[in-house]
């Protein structure tokens, strides 16, 4: 049985954004970077979670055919004297990504939120990190949440 199509979504995620030319490898899946900050050899880096996902009945045959619009959290630490920049940059090598790739069968990746940025000053340079939310449309039935539609 294959995974749920969560499941799917995210590690092709993962693998859409790993590479890019600002965090290259530097990729992490549900790390709390509260308990375990990134270090500098991590930085700049990106934090990615699955973060929640309403999902609505669209038909009500015996099929049951789901409409899920899964949420994506990806959260960019940089360690830089013009974070803005960096940030920007880094999200817009994120967006071209995740619309060029084939997403573990989700129809699209939608930028809903940048959100606000928190800084640490804990180090010579303050380390900056500020969340991205993408929400990522798919469809399954009632019965097969592994298999996209």
């Amino acid at each position: 049985m294959a995974d749920h199509v969560r499941e799917q979504i995210t590690v092709a995620a993962i693998a859409a954004v790993t590479g890019l030319t600002t965090t290259s490898t530097r990729v992490y899946r549900d790390r709390d970077t509260d308990a375990q900050p990134l270090q500098d050899v991590e930085v700049p880096g990106l934090v990615v979670e699955d973060d929640g996902e309403p999902a609505e009945v669209v038909t009500v045959d015996v099929a049951g055919v789901m409409e899920r619009d899964m949420r994506l959290k990806l959260t960019a630490h940089v360690k830089a004297l013009t974070p803005s920049t960096t940030l920007n940059k880094i999200l817009k090598e994120i967006e071209i990504a995740l619309a060029g790739a084939s997403l573990g069968g989700a129809k699209y990746a939608h930028l809903i939120e940048v959100a606000g940025r928190e800084t640490s000053k804990a180090a010579e340079t303050p380390m900056v990190r500020q969340a991205f939310h993408f929400t990522l449309r798919y469809y399954t039935t009632r019965a097969a949440p592994d298999v996209a539609l």
